[in-house]
């Protein structure tokens, strides 16, 4: 669509206003319009993007069906029947395939095919919805799998690096950070996932590795003062994440904790009154 003169009278905006408001990337905003037509905005003489205020609405349309789980390919005849939004349409099916095609080329160790399969879906769809309908079912159903822990171990380790790779951290400045994701865990595939998730986002995310005690937090809120904590110890045993909340002292920021251990820990304490919340894991945090 072409920008005509009336320019002036309308509230345009170019793309990273709309990734802002929506939490949807940049990338996968152009995906949406080039392959699918969902999005149409208008375009300068040089060809730069421009959306309006209805934008905002139509992809928070999209992302309510891409989280039911319809494929991106069906939403735009969704939207054009104006189907019902409090209807509830399953599309598990698609999701199902994609999971076990990632699977099994996961349990062969072909990451030059699962690694394709990952990053085409990142530009199809946001980070959440690939990470809640598609990754993590798949690393549950690895680790609840002994046999496969070659196979669950690589894909932690290779992930972690495609993860970095994809994340945007331009422009960004530790000292003026919101979120300080620290990682407790030995491997850093979940503070990964959740940094790349949160990139797209207004907010500066940074992944610290490497705290090993509680000195250690303290010494790096002193310096950083960031806005929010989060921490990452899926792997963390009750026992040990008792001692961690044992020792926790409140601190001026929001704080939450990350893990089965942690959050059984917080379950069984008697501490009515914490000042942190606490998600089982990554899947509950994002919901």
């Amino acid at each position: 669509m072409s920008l005509t003169n009336d320019l002036d009278q309308v509230d345009y905006f170019p793309i990273r206003i709309l990734s802002e408001q929506t939490g949807v990337n940049s990338v996968t905003l152009r995906a949406w319009e080039r392959r699918y037509g969902l999005l149409k905005p208008y375009r300068t003489e040089k060809g730069h993007r421009l959306y309006q205020p209805q934008d905002v609405d139509r992809v928070k349309k999209i992302l309510y069906w891409v989280h039911l789980g319809v494929p991106v390919g069906k939403v735009k005849s969704l939207l054009e029947s104006n189907q019902d939004a409090d209807l509830e349409v399953q599309h598990e099916d698609a999701w199902q395939a994609w999971q076990q095609q990632f699977m099994d080329a996961v349990i062969d160790l072909r990451q030059s095919k699962w690694e394709p399969m990952f990053r085409e879906a990142s530009k199809q769809y946001p980070a959440s919805v690939l990470l809640m309908r598609g990754v993590l079912p798949v690393l549950e159903q690895l680790r609840n799998q002994s046999s496969r822990l070659v196979s669950r171990l690589a894909l932690q380790s290779a992930l972690s690096d495609v993860v970095i790779s994809m994340t945007d951290l331009s422009g960004g400045d530790l000292l003026q950070s919101d979120a300080l994701v620290i990682n407790l865990d030995n491997c850093a595939l979940m503070s990964r996932l959740l940094c790349w998730l949160k990139a797209s986002s207004s907010e500066q995310f940074f992944c610290m590795d490497g705290v090993r005690s509680f000195a250690d937090i303290v010494t790096l809120y002193d310096a950083l003062t960031p806005k929010r904590l989060v921490f990452v110890a899926e792997d963390m045993s009750q026992v040990e994440a008792e001692k961690w909340l044992q020792q926790w002292s409140s601190v001026p920021c929001d704080v939450c904790f990350i893990g089965t251990g942690l959050w059984l820990a917080s379950q069984a304490s008697n501490d009515l009154d914490k000042p942190w919340r606490v998600f089982s894991d990554l899947a509950a945090y994002l919901n």
